[in-house]
This record gives structure tokens, C-alpha cells and sequence, in this order.
């Protein structure tokens, strides 16, 4: 269970110069930027990379459109990296470059690569959170945020067409674990050596109840932020920059705790301001969700599916006879 996250994420874009204005304004480390190539930090040290999507250094895949077309995963140790190359080795073609980082693509057509990583120490420093009968906060305001800063990149997301072919190979491969299961939707899954809810979600394609078109695509990556008040001067921020959300506002998703707030993206997909998400250890048991109880606790902007009534209670453990993604027909 070598993998502890992401280090680095590699953008395929249509507009290059808007993508690269749009990252600087979503608050991220500007590191390198020609007429063809940029480079982004979050505080952490884990990196953005763009190129004009058709560029020949986005490694080739079956992904479609514009998006995230190769994650580079963390793994903790040479010796850790060298024994997965050995393994997929067996049956992938795997390269290595000049970096050090192991490339190759999976039976399902993503572009996956692994590289020595070990993530900047930071700090963070919520304010403190006051409630009736309960002070927490004396003689002290909340800190006065004007923008966000994320702090780490924590999760990535695409569409599969099987998604069980892709969660056995990442789980039996690369030894990520199942968070939760959603019906209808897909698997939530962590690295081996993360505890973050999930560093990846795999999506059903083949649903269209939910906007998927049946196509292996990229969805949308989770940027971390501190807290709330970081995730709302984001977007005010944001919005004085004239873009807007996805519709949704901002809310927290039932089924990792985390709050959320999404954005469409120019580089495709979606990027999103993440905070306060469930921390998980091998002491886990792994659910299985309802789509619609899973997906909020709360939203701000209810979508219209939503509205009608609260969805009902649906969530149980996963057992040997749950622990299989079954896609629900549209």
C-alpha cells in the first residue's frame, strides 16, 4: 500500500491562456509559465500542469475532451516505487523518465503515473468555533480571509466505463482502499497511506441520471482549503472575478462529511474547494449509499431533483454480498 496521494496532475486545455488566468485566480502558486507550458503549486508542494490539449507531452490515453489526462501518484519510497514497477511491468509498458517517474496505461485506457513524492509540511489554523453554551473564541474575531489559498490537492475524478474493471485494478495494483460505495454512481477510494475519505471517486459513465454521457472522461479535482470562511472568500472572490459556481452553492456531501464548492472549469471538469472531510484508518468499515442521501446534508442552491422531498434514509455497511458496484439502469 505504497501510495500516499497525489503529486501531480497533468491538464490537457483548449484555451490555454484563460486556464492558466482562471488557476491564478482560484488561488493557486504560479511556478513556470510560457506560451505552451504551465506549472502550479498548492501550498503543500503537490502541482498543477497545463498544456494546449493534442500537446505531444500529455501522454496518450482513451480519455475524451479536455481535463485531467494523467495523475501522478505519490508513492513513499524508491524502493516502494521500484517494486510496483516491477509488478505492473509484468503486464503494462511502463517507462521512466528523466525525473524519475514511472509512466503507462491501464487496460482501460487511463494514463496513471508514480513518483517519489513528500508533500511540504504546512500548518493550518481554523479559528476557533463558538456555539450557545460553548466558547471557544474570547475577545476574538474570526480571521478576515480575501481569498483562498488551497492548501493540497485532494482528490481527482473521472468517469469509467466499467467501473469495477478500474476498482479492481487500482485496488488489487496500486493498493487503494474502498471508502464507500454509491449506488448508481460508483466507488469512493483512498490511497493505501491516506487516510482522506477518498483520493479518487470512479464514476459510472454509463449513468446518465447523473450527466454522464457513457464516455471515459475527467470530472472535477478537490482543492483543500482550511475551513469554511476560506471556501466562501474563495468563491466571493471568485465571483468578483466574474465566474460563477456550478449551481449547487455551497453545501457539505453526507457521504465524506466534506464541504464543498464547485466551479466549472475552463481547463474541463470542474474544480472544487474542499474542506472538513472525514479522516479514515484501516478501522473503517465501508458503506453503501442511496445516490441522492449520499450526495448532500446540505445544499445551498437545491437542484431541482432535490426539491420534492428529503430523500430517505439509505445507507448500510457493505458486506460480502453489497461489495460490488451494480449500475442502476436509467
Amino acid at each position: 500500500m505504497p501510495i500516499t496521494g497525489i503529486a501531480e496532475i497533468i491538464y490537457g486545455v483548449e484555451d490555454f491562456d484563460t486556464c492558466v488566468q482562471f488557476f491564478e485566480d482560484f488561488g493557486l502558486s504560479k511556478r513556470h509559465n510560457d506560451s505552451d507550458h504551465a506549472l502550479f503549486e498548492v501550498v503543500s508542494g503537490q502541482r498543477v500542469r497545463l498544456y494546449p490539449l493534442g500537446d505531444s507531452r500529455i501522454p496518450k490515453s482513451e480519455l475524451v475532451g479536455p481535463g485531467v489526462h494523467e495523475c501522478i501518484w505519490a508513492v513513499a519510497s524508491q524502493d516502494d516505487l521500484d517494486d510496483l514497477v516491477a509488478d505492473l511491468s509484468q503486464d503494462h509498458d511502463v517507462t521512466v523518465d528523466e525525473t524519475g517517474t514511472a509512466h503507462f496505461v491501464t487496460s482501460f485506457g487511463q494514463a496513471i503515473g508514480l513518483r517519489v513524492f513528500q508533500p511540504r509540511p504546512f500548518t493550518c489554523a481554523p479559528s476557533p468555533t463558538n456555539a450557545p453554551g460553548v466558547v471557544n473564541r474570547m475577545n476574538v474575531p474570526r480571521k478576515w480571509l480575501s481569498r483562498a489559498i488551497p492548501k493540497t490537492i485532494s482528490h481527482c475524478v473521472w468517469t469509467f466505463l466499467d467501473v469495477n474493471e478500474a476498482f479492481d485494478f487500482y485496488s488489487e495494483r496500486l493498493g487503494f482502499k474502498m471508502s464507500d460505495i454509491q449506488k448508481g454512481v460508483g466507488y469512493y477510494i483512498r490511497a493505501g497511506r491516506s487516510t482522506n475519505h477518498h483520493s479518487s471517486m470512479l464514476a459510472d459513465a454509463n449513468q446518465a441520471l447523473f450527466g454522464f454521457d457513457g464516455k471515459f472522461r475527467f470530472h472535477h479535482v478537490n482543492f483543500g482549503v482550511e475551513d469554511l470562511d476560506e471556501i466562501m472568500a474563495g468563491k466571493t472572490y471568485m465571483t468578483r472575478k466574474g465566474y460563477e459556481d456550478n449551481g449547487w452553492g455551497f453545501g457539505r456531501h453526507r457521504v465524506s462529511s466534506e464541504l464543498f464548492l464547485y466551479m466549472p472549469s475552463p481547463a474541463g471538469g470542474e474544480v472544487e474547494y474542499g474542506a472538513d472531510c472525514d479522516q479514515l484508518d484501516d478501522n473503517w468499515r465501508p458503506r453503501v449509499w442511496g445516490a441522492a442521501f449520499a450526495a448532500f446534508t446540505f445544499v445551498h442552491d437545491m437542484p431541482d431533483w432535490l426539491k420534492e422531498h428529503e430523500p430517505e434514509w439509505d445507507v448500510t455497511y457493505v458486506t460480502p454480498e453489497t461489495a460490488r458496484y451494480v449500475p442502476i439502469k436509467s
